[in-house]
């Protein structure tokens, strides 16, 4: 997936192409990326040729075992090397193969992931005696009209991004260290990222030509707000966002997030927000008149498992 530079460096104008190699999230490069030395595998073969693998990262939390998605990783499911066959068949074909690998994961209370929104794999894996739920993301279908868009968009939501637009510049690059510098300086001491597997992963999908962080800068050169876009051949992910909590320029983020929207209808892409982690955040990307899509949340528990998801489960709250 070729990526040009066809304007100067200091802010580029970013041009993607597809490459074939489907989601960003399952490839190899990346998943070791994201979950390094921890990153662990099952797999399943048959007649000797692997058929699909998932991978996982081990955590304990509480005394629990726990298997996860590899950090920052927001979707993944199995990746599969089906052979060829007709309807019915590669869907019994799926089946086995998810089931056979549910089998092969290692002893846990907890197993854990989200499903791509075009993931077939969630009947697959309630089959195979997980627990499906819904969460969400809000994406804007690929080639959007976005003139036509805009009026849709919260009153409020336009009117920030005007202002911001006028008040505010904005700049492009490849690079990850000026993304982790803004995190830095918003949470200070409360930074709870994982700063060397972001810049990790940041290098590694930049040098791919899959990664641009977009910055928005006052008028003294002081960046107010930035964010992370990933990409694959089909979707402009809205991976990460900070903001100078100093600055505080109002509407600074919707202008990186309509942006963001403007990049992927322009390389005729879905943009994905990426889901949302409270209320708040998904009431913020409602703003923008996008539609919330399902992706499915998949859990595989043991009895304890599934007796501390009864105890802290309530109705209406947001997945993790």
């Amino acid at each position: 997936m070729a990526l040009k530079l066809v304007s100067p460096i200091e802010s580029p104008t970013f041009v993607i192409e597809n490459n074939g190699e489907g989601s960003i999230f399952h490839q190899p490069w990346w998943l070791q990326a994201s979950g390094g030395d921890a990153l662990e595998y099952v797999t399943t073969e048959w007649d000797g040729k692997t058929v699909g693998s998932l991978a996982f990262v081990r955590r304990r939390q509480f005394g629990l075992r726990l298997l996860n998605m590899p950090p920052y990783t927001h979707t993944q499911g199995p990746v599969l090397n089906l052979p060829p066959s007709k309807p019915a068949k590669a869907a019994r074909n799926l089946r086995r193969v998810v089931r056979e690998l549910v089998e092969k994961l290692p002893a846990h209370d907890r197993f854990h992931l989200f499903l791509d929104p075009d993931d077939p794999s969630a009947f697959p894996f309630a089959l195979a005696g997980c627990m499906i739920t819904q969460d969400f993301t809000f994406r804007l279908p690929r080639n959007q009209n976005l003139a036509t868009h805009w009026d849709e968009l919260d009153q409020k939501t336009r009117n920030l991004v005007r202002t911001a637009g006028k008040a505010l510049q904005l700049k492009r690059t490849a690079a990850i260290e000026p993304f982790l510098e803004m995190c830095v300086r918003e949470r200070g001491k409360q930074n709870r990222h994982n700063m060397i597997a972001l810049r990790r992963m940041g290098e590694i999908a930049a040098k791919h030509g899959q990664l641009m962080v977009m910055m928005a800068e006052d008028e003294r050169g002081r960046v107010a707000a930035s964010c992370v876009l990933l990409w694959d051949d089909a979707v402009v992910y809205y991976w990460q966002s900070s903001r100078d909590p100093e600055l505080n320029h109002p509407g600074a983020n919707n202008l990186l997030v309509w942006e963001s929207m403007k990049f992927a209808a322009q390389n005729g892409r879905i943009f994905d927000m990426d889901g949302y982690a409270t209320p708040t955040s998904a009431r913020f990307g409602a703003k923008f008149s996008m539609q919330p899509v399902v992706r499915a949340s998949v859990a595989h528990m043991s009895h304890i498992g599934h007796l501390l998801h009864a105890l802290t489960s309530r109705p209406g709250s947001v997945t993790e």
